[in-house]
């Protein structure tokens, strides 16, 4: 009577090889039920050979009946369980809009260059951004990478995007001037918000999270925890000695025991785009938007001599890009460069 030997264990879910008599069997489970098949291999190492073939093979079948509406559910819940519930909701909300329609139904295998470049003309032509456009099909790509790296992996293999150009970076800034003559147009309840965000660039999501027990008046900062920010880091922002101190010292007097710092006589401020919209008309600053206030602080502490590492730990960027797209470089600067390029010419005539 013949009995088994078995000789090689797999990873969970890729099977066993045993030894039957001379010849190596394998055996693997399908929906619960196992198989058992003949390599007709004698040798242990061409059994292996069989066995990665065949699990190829297998992998392949399965990588073919894939639709792009698998991998888009696979970005969601990964969206859920790794990312901030804001973020995971505007992922829901561009796959649910935007993405599954087109791509849901179709197989992975199926989607090519020339498919993603159709859905980018149709949604031009549906006068959507270019930049929106790209950040549609960046969630796909997403989605495609995470099912390349799942076991057993949902695509073997993923389509080039095709990604335009991008120019949306902003110019718009506060020069000192125009900056006193905002604040002085603006409500005194919003004044201690808008002198923060000019000093700091903290983003206006973070500021308006900002309660009192996380400002150390003694040390000078506030401190942002991970879950306050977007990026998910834990940071401090100094509060500079001056104007912006006692802009705050006195939304501490008017806040009337309201947890929140920036408030109106004791209720949180959340929106004020007429108010905002007013002063900046009054000030000369029609276009300015409060994000502009984000890339001035950058300016400025560029211009003060600090160093963008500790930029960056201020403002939240999280990448050298984002921050130099923000590093704005106006007359002002190429004066100063030009002013200091004459000094360095002159010992040279001298000579």
């Amino acid at each position: 009577m013949l009995t088994s030997v078995y000789t090689e264990f797999m990873a969970r879910g890729d099977g066993t090889l045993y030894r039957r008599g001379r010849i190596y069997y394998y055996s693997h489970w399908v929906n619960g039920h196992q198989v058992r098949t003949s390599t007709g291999k004698a040798k242990l190492s061409d059994a292996r050979t069989w066995r990665d073939r065949y699990l190829k093979r297998a992998a392949g079948s399965q990588i073919e009946k894939v639709t792009c509406g698998e991998l888009l559910d696979g970005l969601l819940r990964h969206a859920d369980e790794s990312l901030r519930p804001d973020t995971a909701k505007i992922y829901r909300w561009v796959v649910e809009a935007n993405l599954r329609s087109f791509f849901g139904h179709r197989k992975a295998v199926s989607v090519t260059t020339d498919l993603l470049r159709e859905h980018r003309e149709r949604r031009t032509t549906s006068k959507v951004s270019t930049t929106t456009c790209n950040r549609e099909l960046s969630l796909l790509r997403i989605a495609f990478n995470l099912g390349r790296k799942a076991t057993p992996p949902l695509v073997d293999r993923i389509p080039y995007f095709p990604m335009t150009p991008e120019n949306n970076a902003r110019q718009g800034f506060l020069t000192d001037e125009q900056y006193h003559r905002l604040r002085d147009a603006l409500p005194d309840d919003l004044k201690p918000l808008f002198v923060t965000a000019y000093f700091t660039g903290v983003r206006l999501g973070e500021l308006l999270a900002w309660e009192w027990d996380q400002v150390d008046w003694e040390q000078g900062f506030v401190t942002l925890h991970a879950q306050e920010t977007k990026t998910g880091h834990a940071r401090v922002v100094p509060i500079l000695s001056g104007e912006m101190r006692d802009w705050l010292q006195w939304a501490l007097k008017q806040s009337y025991g309201c947890s929140q710092v920036f408030n109106r006589a004791g209720e949180p401020i959340k929106k004020f785009a007429a108010a905002w919209k007013d002063a900046c008309k009054t000030a000369g600053v029609p276009d300015l938007k409060f994000h502009d206030l984000r890339r001035t602080a950058v300016r400025n502490m560029r211009r003060a001599g600090v160093s963008q590492v500790v930029r960056m730990r201020i403002t939240g960027h999280r990448t050298d890009s984002m921050e130099r797209r923000y590093n704005i470089v106006d007359v002002d600067d190429i004066k100063t460069a030009k002013t200091l390029m004459e000094r360095s010419e002159r010992p040279s005539e001298a000579r």
